[in-house]
């Protein structure tokens, strides 16, 4: 999407985008088959400020929750993959400890050094990886990276947004359902286009509940961390 670009269109906005299906479905059955101006309100909102306005309304909300989810995760996942209490390879973390010091120009802590001082041993460890971050900022050398970024974001922005999901989800089940059932009454009949409706919005619903959780983002977000501090290779 021009307008937003690639990232902010795929992690930003997609995001609203699934927040608002429900309540398009809903006014959709509502409205059928006249639903010319229905297009028309989509053009003006996807090609005005509205669009860029939702995408940094999703990126500010996923970065606060971003902080929460990392507490409860015990850090960032970079920085938990760098410690040597972390899941990485020793061998390799060793590696790409001598690697990211030389990069931040300091040295790295010793084990022993971590354990006395975790909190200086973190700072080092952030200040190394967003150093990272900026020497690997070329798309096309690094679109794995970016790649993985925007999976994270997506996840991270939606899981940012759950609650407004849920809450979009049950009026778009509720709107759907009833337009269902006046269709019924008034026409002894039952229409395919809005059960299918019904259905998706039930999908949504269930989806917004039992898939888009803390955890769920969670393997996206290591899965980009782990991308990133494999680019020091590359470097």
């Amino acid at each position: 999407m021009i307008l937003l670009g690639h990232y902010s269109y795929r992690a930003r906005f997609q995001p609203v985008l699934l927040v608002l299906l429900p309540l398009a479905l809903g006014v959709f059955v509502w409205t059928w088959p006249n639903t010319k101006w229905e297009s028309g309100l989509w053009t003006i909102f996807i090609t005005s400020g509205v669009a860029y306005f939702s995408a940094i309304f999703a990126r500010n909300l996923g970065k606060k929750t971003e902080r929460k989810l990392w507490e409860s995760w015990g850090g960032a996942p970079t920085t938990q993959l760098l410690r040597y209490s972390g899941s990485l390879n020793p061998i390799l973390r060793q590696r790409w400890h001598n690697k990211l010091s030389q990069i931040l120009e300091r040295t790295f802590p010793t084990k022993q050094n971590e354990d006395d001082n975790p909190k200086e041993a973190d700072k080092l460890y952030e200040a190394a990886v967003t150093l990272l971050r900026i020497k690997t900022r070329d798309i096309k050398k690094f679109n794995l990276i970016y790649s993985e970024n925007a999976s994270y974001g997506f996840c991270r922005n939606l899981v940012a947004m759950r609650t407004i999901g849920i809450c979009t989800a049950l009026l778009g089940v509720a709107l759907t359902a009833s337009a269902g059932i006046w269709f019924y009454m008034h026409n002894k009949a039952v229409s395919p286009y809005m059960a299918v409706c019904l259905g998706v919005n039930i999908s949504s619903l269930f989806l917004w509940v039992l898939v888009i959780k803390p955890s769920w983002v969670k393997t996206s977000a290591f899965a980009y961390a782990r991308r990133l501090l494999e680019a020091i290779e590359e470097i």
